[in-house]
């Protein structure tokens, strides 16, 4: 069985990545995002620490419905941004199966990359729960824009060790500062290649 880990920072498109390596795979995803989003539409939160919370609670989630997977002998592709703690705890539950596991790590210009966060939280093109950041749902009146600062986005991602990642096997890293340059068809082509080498 195999194990596709789509991974990095925020913003590095990975949403549209996982769209082609679904069509071209077939396996069942586990998204992170998918999951927070029905948490905050269940349980919400009242605080920053409360959607922390809510954070670690779909980290949680994600490996044990990848354990679940695994014991049943299915293929999946994961989609979260990893930090230091859920990589350690993944790294431990993969390590207990045996499986071909291939990485695709998204990465770009942190600028670039805070730039496009913001733009995109401004445009409200995700879910209210990941750009509010004190409470949701919003109340009446509430303003549902949220401008995260430089300082906020280092704090929040690149501190908490979501530019890097690691797990043995294949990997492939993609810049994707400027995302026109990105073919995903290659992404696809470069891990049918690897798994074919690997099956001899």
């Amino acid at each position: 069985m195999a194990v596709i880990v789509l991974t990095g920072m925020p913003a590095t498109g990975k949403s549209t990545i996982c769209k082609y390596l679904t069509e071209s795979f077939g396996y069942p995803v586990v998204e992170k995002d998918a999951i927070k989003e029905r948490l905050f539409d269940t349980i919400g939160f009242q605080s920053y620490p409360e959607k922390r919370r809510l954070d670690h609670a779909a980290n949680a989630i994600v490996l044990h419905m990848t354990e679940q997977l695994l014991r049943a002998g299915q293929s999946v592709i994961i989609d979260n941004n990893f930090d230091d703690i859920s990589q350690k705890a993944f790294r431990e539950l993969t390590g207990r199966y045996q499986m071909t596991c291939m990485t695709v790590f998204l990465k770009g210009n942190p600028d670039v990359l805070y730039e496009r966060y913001v733009k995109r939280d401004k445009a409200h093109a995700r879910h209210l729960g990941h750009i509010l950041q004190e409470h949701y749902p919003p109340r009446e009146g509430d303003c549902l824009d949220y401008a995260m600062t430089r300082a906020e986005f280092e704090d929040k991602f690149l501190k908490r060790g979501m530019d890097h990642f690691f797990c043995p096997g294949g990997r492939i890293e993609v810049d994707t500062s400027d995302f026109e340059k990105v073919n995903p068809a290659r992404v696809v082509e470069q891990i049918q290649e690897y798994f074919a080498l690997l099956s001899g």
